[in-house]
């Protein structure tokens, strides 16, 4: 491992799913092309999870949620390269939330880098998108089922 990153940096996801589909930001760039990734982002000094959460879900998809319970806790290893190699520690922490029944998906004022949408998908079709960081597909493919553990470890 790289030189790591002082101190833990704290990330806080919106996981909504209605009627079998998620809600997700789409991403388009040059370098990674089409992915999609869960609403969300870095917890400010001062902020619970749930103000952050919604906080990150008016900026990036433009609604206020209901943030309800953590759904998984991961601790997540990003090798950096800018300006010299190094490890960010983050910790993913993803909360189950639920949008107004009138929500249209749509971009909020403070879009995530590179995000061109916002789009409900078949959680059943997730395998079928490239979905960022991988290891969000098997957590929300896996919600349900009796293997759904809160702390899912180091993940990559």
């Amino acid at each position: 491992m790289d030189k790591l990153q002082s101190g833990i940096r704290i990330t806080v996801r919106a996981v909504i799913v209605q009627n079998g589909n998620i809600l997700l930001i789409k991403k388009d760039s040059q370098d990674e092309g089409v992915r999609y990734t869960l609403p969300g982002g870095a917890l400010e000094s001062g902020e619970t999870l749930h103000q952050a959460v919604i906080r990150e879900c008016l900026e990036e998809i433009n609604t206020a949620v209901d943030a309800f319970d953590v759904l998984h806790i991961a601790d997540f290893f990003i090798p950096k390269f800018d300006p010299e190699p190094y490890t960010r520690h983050q910790l993913e922490v993803l909360i189950q939330c639920q949008t107004p029944d009138n929500y249209i998906p749509a971009s909020g004022p403070d879009p995530d880098k590179h995000q061109v949408g916002v789009e409900w998908l078949p959680v059943k079709e997730l395998s079928q998108h490239t979905i960022s960081p991988i290891f969000f597909a098997e957590l929300l493919l896996n919600l349900h089922s009796q293997q759904h553990n809160i702390y899912v470890g180091s993940v990559s």
